[in-house]
């Protein structure tokens, strides 16, 4: 499988004290303790060739202007890159850069974690908390 594109967001799980909330598009959280669930869905994450993985937001057309004078990069597409790290493929397997770092045991940690594909062909991202399909 190449996971290289542009993917949205399918599911959202949210770990409660009453168990995992799954939020769709069609079904978009309503509690406000759980917004940034909501924002989430409208961002897309890219695979690119060069092994960056990127996290885009839609920027509406009339804040264009004014997100390029602050050093906002808008794409083509109206898409803006809010966060960058970097994904790799290694035995068949995709691994992401979850920026995390220390040690456990005295032991490093390493900052890669698996990218889950299902049957489906969906991305199970996030520490299994977004599930991606092809935008």
């Amino acid at each position: 499988m190449d996971i290289r594109g542009i993917w949205k967001v399918k599911e959202i799980r949210v770990p409660t004290p009453d168990g995992v909330k799954v939020f769709t598009p069609d079904n978009p959280p309503q509690e406000e303790c759980f917004e940034g669930s909501a924002e989430l869905m409208g961002y897309r994450t890219e695979f690119a060739e060069d092994g960056v993985l990127n996290t885009l937001m839609l920027v509406p057309e009339e804040m264009r202007q004014e997100a390029a004078k602050h050093g906002v990069e808008v794409r083509e597409d109206g898409y803006a890159a809010i966060e960058s790290t970097t994904w790799k493929e290694a035995d068949g397997k995709f691994y992401y850069d979850t920026g995390i770092q220390g040690e456990t045991l005295g032991e490093p940690v390493d900052p890669f974690a698996e990218i889950s594909v299902t049957e489906d062909g969906c991305l199970l991202y996030g520490l299994g908390m977004i599930l991606l399909e092809r935008a």
